[in-house]
């Protein structure tokens, strides 16, 4: 019998926002990363995986993305590596 997923508390749009406001806190050094894409985690269904690009001191994107971790229950955004730590 399937496991039925659950649905997060946050919406993808607050998800977005979080991920967002998170950025914004940030010290860059000249660098802009911008939310590209969310959706819900494959292999955490409770949390929304939110997928950053990086653009460069000199406007240019960088190839590889920034993947945030938002918690679905919390609102908390981590980084990929801090998740898994």
């Amino acid at each position: 019998m399937p496991v039925k997923r659950r649905k997060p508390d946050i919406s993808l749009d607050e998800a977005k926002a979080l991920a967002t406001a998170y950025i914004g806190q940030q010290d860059l050094c000249g660098w802009r990363l911008e939310v590209a894409e969310a959706h819900r985690a494959g292999d955490d269904p409770d949390n929304w995986t939110v997928v950053v690009d990086r653009f460069s001191q000199e406007g240019g994107l960088v190839d590889g993305p920034q993947v945030l971790i938002v918690d679905g229950k919390t609102g908390e955004v981590r980084t990929l590596e801090s998740y898994y730590e």
